[in-house]
């Protein structure tokens, strides 16, 4: 079992909304921004793809915001793998503070894109094999009831 992969960063003063704690927008990017950090490090950094001709495209995304963020507060981004196929990624990825709090989840799909063509295309060789060894060694977790929930009123 490998350590999953995570980001540690802490809230900016250009983070901040008027309600005085992060924008929901920010929430997204610091995901989608964790996510390409794992894809990079994992075989698909900007040169490579480049090289491939290759890259991701993110195709659906939820986000549940569970907890507030303020000013200075430090929160890490952990993710982890919820499923994949040759060329379909389905992430699932965790914001805790540093007391354990969950601030957030996200859950995001993206497909391989070949650039030559724009169109969906299996996962070059070193990222399909980082793909599946990340998720055949991360560490088991109970999913979080935010994986997959549909939006709705409750009455």
């Amino acid at each position: 079992m490998q350590t999953p992969f995570t980001i540690n960063h802490y809230v900016t003063q250009d983070m901040i909304d008027h309600n005085n704690h992060v924008h929901d927008a920010q929430y997204n990017i610091i995901f989608s921004d964790a996510i390409n950090q794992f894809n990079y490090q994992k075989g698909l950094s900007l040169e490579e793809r480049e090289t491939l001709s290759y890259t991701l495209f993110t195709v659906e995304e939820q986000t549940a915001y569970l907890s507030e963020l303020v000013e200075n507060d430090e929160y890490q981004i952990t993710i982890y793998l919820y499923d994949y196929n040759e060329k379909s990624v389905h992430f699932f990825s965790i914001m805790t503070k540093t007391d354990g709090t969950t601030v957030a989840t996200n859950e995001a799909l993206m497909l391989g894109i070949n650039r030559k063509t724009n169109k969906t295309s299996p996962f070059p060789e070193q990222y399909a094999n980082e793909i599946i060894s990340y998720y055949n060694n991360q560490q088991l977790i109970d999913w979080p009831k935010q994986l997959g929930h549909r939006i709705g009123i409750t009455r």
